[in-house]
C-alpha cells in the first residue's frame, strides 16, 4: 500500500503529489491539517527520523508500512521506486546536477516558509487562545521544531528581518534565473525532480515578495513557473486543494540555520 500524508498542495507537501501524479501511480491520500497538530494526535505515522525531520510538519509517504520523510528523499523515492515518467533523466553528471539543485532549493524554501508563515500562519495562531496554543505548542518535540513555531509569536520575525531574507532570496533566484536562461529545466535539457523541487517552493513568490520574482527581474523564472502549471501533472496535483488557496498554506518548514 502506498500512502502519502499530507496537506494542501504548497511547498513541501506540493512535491510528491507533484512526482505521484507524474508517475500516475495510485495512493491513498491522507490528508491532515498541521496547523490544528493532527500531526500530533495518536494513530499518526511516526518514527525518530520522521520526528527530527528539517522539514518539522511536512509530508510523510508510506509505502508498504516504509516511512519517507523529507520531501525531496520522497522525489528520489518515487522516482526510482515507480515505473512511468522518467524523473531521473540522463547520466550520473546530471543526476548529481538535480541533488546539488536540491541543497540550493532547500535553503531557498526555508526562507519562503519563513514569509508564508508570517504572512498567513501568524495572524491564525493570533486569533487562538494562547494558553491552549501553548499547551498544543508543548506537545512538539524536539524542542528546536517547536520553537519554529514559536518564533512566529515572539516578534522575532519583523519587518526588518523579513526585508533581509528577501534580499537574500533575491540572491538565490539570481542562481535559477542564470541557469534557466541557458536550458528549460534546472539540471539538463530533461524535465527533473530539480524542476518539481524548485516549482514547488519558488511558486508562491510572486505573491510573497515581488519584489525580487517577477517579469522583469527574473523573466525566465516567471517563464518556468507558467510551463510547470502547464504540466497535467501539476494541474492534477494542485487540485487536492481544499481550500481553493494552496498558496496561503504554510507552517514551519526546514531550519534556515542548518542550510545556511
Amino acid at each position: 500500500m502506498l500512502e502519502l500524508y499530507h496537506w494542501e498542495p504548497n511547498t513541501y507537501f506540493l512535491k510528491p503529489l507533484i512526482a505521484l501524479e507524474e508517475k500516475e501511480v495510485s495512493f491513498l491520500s491522507r490528508w491532515f491539517d498541521p496547523t490544528s497538530f493532527e500531526q500530533l494526535e495518536p494513530g499518526f505515522p511516526v518514527d525518530t527520523e520522521s520526528r527530527l525531520q528539517l522539514e518539522r510538519e511536512g509530508p510523510l509517504l508510506v509505502h508498504d508500512g516504509t516511512r519517507v520523510s523529507g520531501s525531496f528523499f520522497m522525489l528520489e523515492y518515487i522516482a526510482e521506486a515507480f515505473p512511468g515518467t522518467e524523473l531521473y533523466p540522463g547520466d550520473a553528471f546530471r543526476h548529481y546536477r538535480a541533488r546539488a539543485w536540491g541543497q540550493v532549493l532547500a535553503a531557498i524554501g526555508a526562507d519562503v516558509s519563513i514569509l508564508g508563515c508570517a504572512r498567513h500562519l501568524r495572524p491564525l495562531l493570533e486569533q487562538q487562545d494562547r494558553r491552549r496554543l501553548q499547551s498544543q505548542l508543548g506537545r512538539i518535540e524536539p524542542v528546536e521544531r517547536r520553537a519554529a513555531w514559536e518564533a512566529l509569536l515572539d516578534g522575532r520575525y519583523d519587518a526588518r528581518a523579513l526585508s533581509a531574507i528577501a534580499e537574500r532570496l533575491a540572491f538565490s533566484l539570481r542562481r535559477i534565473e542564470g541557469t534557466l536562461t541557458g536550458s528549460r529545466w534546472l539540471a539538463g535539457p530533461d524535465y527533473s525532480v530539480a524542476d518539481i523541487d524548485a516549482f514547488a517552493l519558488i511558486a508562491p513568490l510572486p505573491a510573497l515578495a515581488p519584489e525580487v520574482l517577477n517579469a522583469t527581474a527574473t523573466p525566465r523564472i516567471v517563464e518556468f513557473l507558467a510551463r510547470m502549471r502547464e504540466r497535467p501533472a501539476v494541474r492534477r496535483a494542485l487540485a487536492y486543494t481544499r481550500s481553493g488557496r494552496p498558496q496561503q498554506a504554510f507552517v514551519p518548514g526546514a531550519e534556515p540555520s542548518r542550510w545556511g
